[in-house]
């Protein structure tokens, strides 16, 4: 039985899948959403609105973490986009002649 981590190595042009590289990006924005439906459970608590602190809080921090999420999900669907039209067919590794 080989020691753990003496495997073969991982082949340095092979990419995770692009789901696998916006998981973030996605976790941010589901976690968004949960602070969302908290502020409107907040704020209309009474079933009228009244804009509370707490509803505050909600809001700010579901849109802070949403702009977050958006920017890492749109960053790497950017790069992955710039990948793909580099090097359709080949990784960057055989470009360089390696």
């Amino acid at each position: 039985m080989e020691p753990r981590g003496t495997g073969t190595p991982r082949q340095p042009d092979a990419q995770p899948s692009l789901l696998r590289r916006c998981a973030l990006g996605i976790w941010l924005g589901g976690i968004a959403l949960m602070g969302v439906v908290e502020f409107r459970r907040a704020a209309f608590a009474s079933e009228v609105l009244a804009m509370t602190p707490i509803a505050w809080m909600w809001l700010a921090g579901s849109t802070v973490t949403g702009v977050i999420g958006v920017v890492l999900l749109v960053r790497e669907l950017i790069r992955h986009r710039t990948r793909t039209k580099a090097s359709p067919a080949t990784g960057p590794a055989d470009r360089r002649g390696r």
